[in-house]
């Protein structure tokens, strides 16, 4: 390891802790890497900083985050909620239930933790307080589900994992479906067992509609629902590539503001503003972790990498290769955003996986879901701070109360990681993948 790339990783670090942003923190060690090597022309930085804005998948990018938005601004969170009330109110904790149930099916039109945890958890956690719940809890399990925005499609870091180590997006889409449903489900068992076993579960309430009501709720959510359905539908049919989709949902998301009549030419525009100020500094970022990528490469590492893993692999089997890579991704995901936290490691772990013969479908999704669970574990926790915010409830009762589901989120990431049919199953069934 050369002297060069031992002072580039310790400045990213030292900038990291010192609180620089991301940008800063990958970029200025890049700089300093091109005043140690004056034969190396700085037109080179410009060159590679264009490295991943010039891809064509990337364009979707910006289209789910919009339908995101304008989803959480046009009433259709109050929908799903009622909706998922209609569905899984019944049991005790029924609200708890229906806040996991309303973010898986959120999940399927934003992508975002972030759009989950501060769009629909102002819904949840209003009604949740309505009927008695306390506000902690509400908070909590807001937090814990919102986890779930990335891992079912559409999701912003599948797509970033697609564009970075070239994995097929489409492939990662139908692979994240299963394991978000099983995410869904474990959350609320855990709810379920919680209900029976402790004190205060069991004062939690049922929460029962008429039929009538639970109709009129199913009819009422179809129209959103059907983003879903359009996206997947029209990659799976090979009628459109994911980024063609984004437009679809786009356009699709615009009719369904005016049918729910909630949508404005102002919201409209405000939303696309909103839009843009969220995708300008991911794509600035994006271009400075090119240049930390391309430097990191430069100096050989990924090549010691891969044979350190191979010799590792070849020893203790690549279940070893696995686990250290499911531990690192866990430990940067709780200091560094998951999109900073793809950018950085999926270039330089991805020829590493392949070299081995881990499906990089599969652990595209693993390392998704590995990373998303840092926006609910201290210290970074966007999420934490988002539901907090909203909530008005200290970080600490959220935190407290949020990591109570890592159980049963760390049971399902070893799930996925240990059995690669959880997540090829779709993938190989519907699009006709073969796993590598």
């Amino acid at each position: 390891m050369s002297f060069a790339m031992i002072l580039v990783i310790i400045l990213f670090f030292v900038f990291l802790f010192l609180g620089f942003p991301v940008l800063f923190s990958l970029g200025i060690p890049c700089v300093v890497w091109i005043f140690i090597n004056p034969r190396i022309s700085d037109t080179i930085l410009a060159q590679n900083m264009m490295s991943y804005m010039t891809s064509f998948t990337l364009i979707c990018l910006p289209g789910f985050l919009f339908v995101g938005r304008l989803m959480n601004v046009c009433g259709v969170t109050d929908k799903l909620f009622k909706l998922s009330i209609a569905t899984v109110g019944r049991f005790r904790g029924g609200l708890a239930h229906a806040n996991a149930f309303a973010s898986m099916l959120f999940a399927s039109m934003s992508g975002s933790a972030i759009a989950d945890a501060g769009g629909l958890g102002l819904v949840e956690m209003r009604m949740m307080k309505r009927a008695g719940y306390k506000i902690e809890f509400s908070a909590g399990i807001t937090a814990a589900s919102s986890v779930l925005g990335p891992i079912i499609p559409p999701s912003a870091c599948m797509v970033l994992i697609g564009t970075v180590a070239e994995v097929s997006v489409a492939n990662m889409f139908f692979g994240g479906i299963v394991p978000g449903v099983v995410l869904c489900g474990a959350l609320m068992l855990q709810i379920a067992l919680r209900s029976v076993f402790t004190k205060e579960g069991r004062s939690w309430p049922s929460t029962k509609v008429s039929r009538k009501t639970a109709f009129f709720s199913i009819l009422e959510a179809i129209p959103a629902l059907m983003t879903f359905v359009i996206i997947m539908g029209s990659i799976y049919t090979g009628i459109c590539t994911p980024t063609e989709a984004a437009v679809i949902a786009v356009l699709y998301s615009i009719v369904l503001g005016f049918i729910y009549r909630k949508l404005t030419p102002k919201i409209l525009w405000e939303t696309l503003k909103q839009t843009a100020a969220a995708s300008g500094p991911l794509l600035i970022i994006m271009s400075s972790a090119s240049i930390f990528t391309w430097v990191l490469m430069r100096e050989g590492l990924p090549q010691m990498l891969t044979t350190w893993m191979r010799g590792v692999s070849a020893q203790s089997g690549n279940i070893v290769v696995l686990f250290a890579c499911l531990i690192v991704f866990l430990i940067v995901g709780c200091f560094i955003d998951s999109i900073s936290a793809v950018l950085l490691l999926a270039p330089i772990v991805f020829p590493v996986i392949r070299s081995i013969g881990i499906d990089p479908v599969q652990f595209g999704v693993v390392m998704t879901l590995a990373l998303i669970i840092g926006v609910i574990t201290p210290p970074f926790g966007i999420c934490l701070f988002v539901v907090s915010g909203v909530a008005k409830v200290p970080v600490k009762d959220v935190t407290s109360e949020a990591v109570k589901y890592l159980p049963a989120m760390i049971i399902v990431l070893l799930l996925i990681a240990f059995i690669p049919d959880i997540v090829l199953f779709l993938p190989k069934f519907l699009l006709g993948y073969v796993p590598r």
